[in-house]
């Protein structure tokens, strides 16, 4: 059973839905890398794009509060 990661909750819905290919179906193993770096990129995208919002949130406090 995949570890409670945001990786292995990746890698556990890609074998189920691997599970439910044809017979005889080989995935790429170049197609899923290429998932995985795609995933950590929206990941850290999104990870800047907060603390982004969390600074100016603290900027704006600081000058219009206090």
């Amino acid at each position: 059973m995949a570890a409670l990661t945001s990786f292995g909750i990746l890698e556990r819905e890609g074998e189920l839905r691997g599970a439910s290919e044809p017979s005889g179906y080989v995935p790429d193993r170049a197609d899923f890398d290429e998932h995985i770096r795609t995933y950590r990129a929206f990941k850290k995208i999104l990870l800047i794009a907060i603390a982004h919002i969390a600074v100016l949130l603290a900027l704006m406090g600081f000058f219009l509060v206090g």
